[in-house]
């Protein structure tokens, strides 16, 4: 019996892929949180150094600031954060909100990153997307991630496929069911696929037949395709 040499090397470049994989979506997950702790404090400090002075009126000569200052540094932010959505919910307000946003913080790196993670986190958005799919819109045999954002009629849906890795961004397809897989997937799942460049496809592509993903449309394209091939072969071995 032989055995395979090649087989070592195969589990430890899966196991580094696994390991990478792991550590970009951790990354992932947490930068846009870690940003918005950061800020959070700088705001707190800035308040904070703001209220300092009143301490040493509290408790004369001590070294550690008076535990009032550190209860008012809160409220204050409370009331800071209260007043901004305060205004947000105002429909004048948000117009406001709305165009600086456009204008200035969507040009911030990582801006949408974080503020689609904070609103799915605390549940004040959620995704869009009835189902995960994969598209071959253009009939060629190429599967892209999509998600279904509306059904027309019985066999044409609409498709949003999302850019990699910020999933705001996209393409809108209208296409017959012919050119669909659906997939059993959650939309989060899928999302996290996509916001990780592709990693983790295998896990949410695992116990699917792979060999019957090709959609209908795809595959008579591709016949037409070969045709047209053949028929250009042809020609070109008689010449007139």
């Amino acid at each position: 019996m032989t055995s395979d040499p090649a087989a070592p090397a195969v589990v430890k470049k899966s196991q580094r892929g696994i390991i990478l994989d792991s550590l970009l979506q951790g990354f992932l997950i947490l930068l846009p949180l870690t940003i918005i702790l950061i800020l959070i404090s700088i705001v707190f400090n800035f308040i904070f150094g703001i209220v300092a002075p009143l301490s040493a009126a509290l408790d004369p000569g001590s070294e550690e600031p008076h535990w009032f200052i550190n209860v008012l540094s809160l409220a204050i932010f409370c009331v800071f954060i209260f007043l901004i959505g305060l205004l947000v919910r105002n429909k004048v307000g948000k117009v406001y909100f709305k165009s600086f946003e456009k204008k200035y913080l969507t040009k911030i790196p990582l801006y949408n990153l974080i503020h689609q993670t904070v609103y799915q986190f605390v549940g004040l958005k959620k995704l869009p997307f009835s189902e995960v799919v994969l598209l071959d819109p253009f009939r060629s045999g190429t599967m892209m991630t999509g998600f279904i954002t509306d059904q027309i009629n019985d066999t044409l849906y609409t498709i949003f496929v999302p850019t990699a890795p910020n999933p705001t961004n996209g393409n809108i397809y209208h296409v017959p069911k012919e050119l669909i897989t659906f997939l059993d997937v959650s939309t989060q799942d899928a999302m996290r696929t996509v916001m990780g460049m592709g990693t983790g496809t295998c896990d949410m592509l695992s116990g699917m037949d792979l060999s019957e993903i090709l959609t209908a449309g795809g595959a008579k394209e591709i016949m037409k395709s070969k045709e047209i091939d053949e028929s250009l072969d042809t020609v070109g071995t008689n010449p007139a």
